[in-house]
């Protein structure tokens, strides 16, 4: 039973790592990390061609700045879960969250894949190559669902399946627009501590 307990509250690496302390440079990065997201909303709506890359120290400072406690935008994350983390190592995203608070909190943690379906439109495909509490492993049928249903919040439809042993989600963009939608995602890529998004908008005249 310690030994479980031991495990379950291992943190691991990269959490520790992407911690951000609260000093005046990530007030600014988390300041400014907010403008950019709504300035690109603000173009997927009104450019034909947007786009944007956030690296893993921007969106860490964010977190800390945001989304450490539940007031303010820490309140969107479910119940017991905050103080998210980020890591992307090569093509791999690593996200932790701290599930509950005192000596029985634990690291939470994903480790996934993600990458644009060929030949389709605003399909991506994000393989799960690991889920743990600490070091230990978690079951992930409750988990892909609460993503899911998640999701489809945000106009994305989500679609589990598995493949080599491990569970990958198509996520179906704008999935209300149907056909030749207006706003298609080109580029979907993380890699080298980033993450880059960019497509384009058919934009009607002003």
């Amino acid at each position: 039973g310690g030994g479980v307990v031991f495990a379950a509250r291992r943190v691991p690496d990269f959490y520790t790592r992407a911690g951000a302390p609260a000093d005046w440079p990530t007030l600014e990065r988390a300041a400014r990390l907010l403008t950019r997201v709504q300035d690109l909303k603000n173009e997927i709506r009104s450019k034909p061609e947007w786009g944007d890359t956030f690296t893993a120290a921007e969106l860490n400072a964010f977190f800390a700045e945001h989304m450490c406690s539940r007031d303010g935008l820490g309140s969107a994350l479910p119940e017991k879960l905050h103080a998210p983390r980020v890591a992307v190592d090569g093509d791999r995203v690593k996200v932790g969250f701290r599930y509950g608070h005192g000596f029985w909190s634990a690291i939470v943690w994903v480790e996934f894949r993600v990458w644009l379906v060929k030949d389709e439109i605003n399909l991506a495909a994000v393989e799960v190559c690991d889920l743990r509490a600490g070091q230990l492993p978690l079951g992930t049928q409750t988990i892909l669902d609460s993503v899911a249903e998640a999701a489809r919040e945000w106009n994305i439809e989500v679609t589990w399946y598995r493949h080599g042993g491990n569970p990958v989600g198509l996520f179906r963009f704008f999935a209300d627009q149907q056909g030749n939608p207006p706003t298609q995602v080109l580029t979907l890529e993380a890699a080298d501590g980033r993450i880059t998004v960019a497509g384009k908008s058919s934009v009607g005249p002003n």
